[in-house]
């Protein structure tokens, strides 16, 4: 928890919340003050990383996201390390979550990466497209 309240810049008040803080994409829940994921009423177990980077997907569900953006979101402005990061860690992901439903992260050729459910589509999500 210590890790999630540097991420979110918490200051100590996070644990007094009354409201928990949720982030939905369909039938995924992220649940941000118990520190769990549930795609279709299955808990799945994610490592901090993929934690954080989900976190920040279903913050900009819709919009697509670009490898520096993720990395500096989510890694951090310091990170020195491969920027191929992302990929290994969107692969993760996909793994623990598509095998539980409908793809929810694309892959925007040449651009980077968006978060939605199925009731997302729309005529501003035309264009080339992967889940995988």
């Amino acid at each position: 928890m210590a890790e999630a309240r540097d991420f979110y810049g918490d200051s100590g008040e996070y644990a007094d919340a009354a409201e928990p803080r949720m982030l939905r994409c369909g039938d995924l829940v992220l649940d941000e003050s118990r520190w769990t994921v549930h795609r279709a009423g299955t808990l799945v177990d994610l490592s901090p990383t993929e934690f954080r980077l989900l976190a920040y997907l279903l913050r900009h569900q819709g919009s697509v996201l670009t490898r520096t953006q993720l990395l500096q979101q989510v890694w951090g402005r310091g990170y020195t390390g491969q920027s191929q990061v992302v990929e290994t860690y969107v692969s993760y992901l996909r793994r623990k979550l598509h095998r539980l439903g409908p793809p929810l992260i694309h892959t925007r050729r040449g651009v980077g990466y968006l978060l939605r459910g199925a009731d997302q589509a729309g005529p501003d999500q035309a264009g080339p497209d992967q889940a995988g």
